[in-house]
């Protein structure tokens, strides 16, 4: 944690249910503060570029703009410090290959615990 303050993160996930669970398990980590919640890409987009957050914590499949692309904007953005963590269903090698080349900083399957994630965006918000 940086001193006296927590990490920021905006979590962009289409299914509501697991939205406001990790939106929950965001909320009660000492070291993390969610500061945006968007159920798209577009969204989220518009979220990340607002807020600036330290960790964006996302899904690979939405209706709209996808998570592997919301990587490359992030990847390619000049002075970006915004550092993904790319949540998936169907989280497999090809999937993991995709979502790192795309940019991520680290990729989970939607079976991870709510402690997972939570470690993974404190985990990648450090090395930033």
């Amino acid at each position: 944690m940086r001193p006296g303050r927590p990490y920021t993160v905006v979590l962009v996930d289409d299914s509501t249910p697991y939205r406001r669970g990790i939106a929950r398990a965001i909320d009660a980590h000492d070291e993390l503060v969610l500061v945006g919640e968007c159920d798209g890409g577009e969204a989220g987009l518009a979220a990340i570029e607002a807020l600036r957050p330290d960790v964006v914590v996302l899904d690979v499949r939405m209706p709209d703009v996808d998570g592997l692309t919301i990587c490359r904007r992030l990847r390619d953005e000049p002075g970006t410090r915004t550092r993904a963590v790319v949540i998936s269903a169907g989280m497999d090698d090809v999937v993991r290959g995709l979502a790192l080349a795309a940019g991520a900083a680290a990729t989970l399957s939607k079976t991870a615990t709510r402690r997972e994630i939570c470690s993974a965006a404190v985990r990648v918000a450090r090395a930033g």
